[in-house]
């Protein structure tokens, strides 16, 4: 049982840390190159993406499910 706990922890750090890395990366290209409009549209492209893929599975969803009642 203690195995599994410091594994647990320990991904959580690695977690942290790749997290942490990755948003001081992103605000580096973002800020400070170039590509920063391209970041930028990216990223917006990708969480319009996502939420608009979260709402058409939530109507899947609803269309598709069985009737009760």
């Amino acid at each position: 049982m203690k195995e599994i706990k410091n594994t647990s922890k320990l991904a959580g750090f690695v977690l942290l840390i790749v997290s942490v890395a990755a948003f001081v990366i992103y605000g580096y290209l973002l800020l400070t190159t170039e590509f920063g409009i391209v970041i930028l549209k990216l990223t917006v492209f990708g969480a319009v993406a996502t939420l608009l893929g979260v709402l058409g599975w939530i109507g899947y969803t609803i269309a598709t499910a069985p009737r009760s009642g």
